[in-house]
């Protein structure tokens, strides 16, 4: 029998893809918390080794690390293929694939070139709250030596520079989140359950954390069912899910709930009302 043990951080969005799978799949695991930007866990040599890429989440199996969340998904399907729902669809297709890859927050692309990609990016005023929690030298040390992704390091020592992001950043994500969700609005006129269909497939354990991220980086609007209504349709279908509670709100740190209070104290991202001029140039 398989041992599990996952590495991952509670308000990661790739770590919540795969705690979603393991919950759909109704698989058990041992968890090791992984602290990110506020002390950098994923940068020590113990993780490094698991993962050179230092990035998370990594499931390790019989001590045999799979470090991507895709690839994660895919060995637990073969594994359990009886067990749980079908990740991986039978009748799959290449737009099944093409939607993976827009979905999948792939290190090798740039922020905002995909909705995947874009959850990082609208996710940098926390980050940068946390990342200064320590010095800007013992972040400037750790992540220009020992982080593993070439393109995020620069990324991470800016934030943390300017103790969030690095000035016009943010504007252009607003622009780049407007496309994608008007493009995600769009492709939901198949008028079907899910993403890719009607069964829930790695297609909506991908997109679930994208859209959590959206709630709770306080862009209202998106889903009260007015200018979105396949979105707030969708949200509400996904949101209700047992594998929502089970593989994200039971892991919240509780790290990002204060930074979120101290930013927005009740109200809404302050560049919510920028958010919603993009979308209305593009719809």
């Amino acid at each position: 029998m398989n041992n599990y043990v996952l590495h991952g951080y509670g308000e990661s969005v790739a770590s919540n893809v795969v705690r979603l799978a393991l919950s759909e799949k109704q698989i058990s695991f041992d968890y090791n918390l992984v602290y990110l930007e506020s002390k950098g866990d994923h940068l020590k040599d113990d993780y490094k080794k698991l993962n050179p890429k230092t990035l998370i989440p990594t499931l390790v199996v019989n001590n045999k690390p799979i470090p991507e969340s895709i690839d994660i998904m895919k060995f637990i399907d073969n594994e359990h293929p009886n067990q749980g729902i079908s990740l991986f669809p039978a009748n799959k297709d290449e737009e099944f694939d093409r939607l993976l890859d827009y979905l999948f927050l792939d290190d090798k692309k740039e922020l905002g070139e995909t909705f995947g990609t874009t959850g990082g990016g609208i996710s940098v005023p926390v980050l940068g709250k946390l990342l200064s929690k320590r010095s800007f030298f013992a972040v400037l040390w750790d992540y220009l030596k020992n982080h593993g992704t070439s393109k995020r390091k620069p990324i991470f020592v800016m934030v943390r520079l300017f103790s969030g992001p690095p000035p016009g950043l943010y504007k252009k994500m607003m622009t780049f989140l407007a496309k994608h969700l008007v493009y995600t609005e769009n492709y939901l006129n198949h008028g079907k359950k899910y993403i890719y269909g009607d069964e829930y497939t790695a297609a909506d354990c991908l997109l679930t954390p994208l859209l959590h991220r959206v709630n709770e980086m306080r862009f209202h609007g998106v889903f009260d069912g007015t200018e979105f209504p396949n979105l707030s349709k969708y949200w509400d279908t996904i949101s209700s899910r047992p594998s929502y509670k089970k593989g994200i709100i039971d892991y919240e740190t509780g790290e990002w709930k204060p930074v979120l209070e101290d930013l927005y104290g009740n109200g809404p991202n302050t560049y919510n009302d920028l958010l919603w001029s993009e979308i209305e140039k593009i719809k």
